[in-house]
């Protein structure tokens, strides 16, 4: 049975951790969600297909890197030039 001293313990203690607690709503610390009175903040945050393409690009320049550092410079550049042509159509 929980006596009054108790009760008193027991808020005081989660008076005290309230201040390590961030608000979902308004992002800030020292209340709960529950309890907040301010508006909700607009967090901004790349779309899912921005991050996959981040992600791609630079998968696609540790590629390149690591192709440089295996190809001397004067056949990365021949292979580089040839890559490029693939979709042009040779002129006679």
């Amino acid at each position: 049975m929980a006596t009054p001293m108790h009760r008193l313990i027991a808020r005081r203690q989660a008076e005290a951790n309230k201040q390590h607690v961030r608000c979902q709503k308004c992002l800030e610390f020292g209340h709960w969600t529950y309890e907040c009175t301010g508006k909700r903040k607009y967090l901004h945050r790349p779309s899912r297909t921005a991050e996959l393409k981040k992600a791609l690009k630079e998968k696609e320049n540790r590629l390149l890197l690591q192709q440089r550092s295996f190809f001397p410079p004067r056949v990365y550049q021949h292979w580089r030039s040839q890559c490029g042509k693939k979709g042009q159509e040779k002129k006679v």
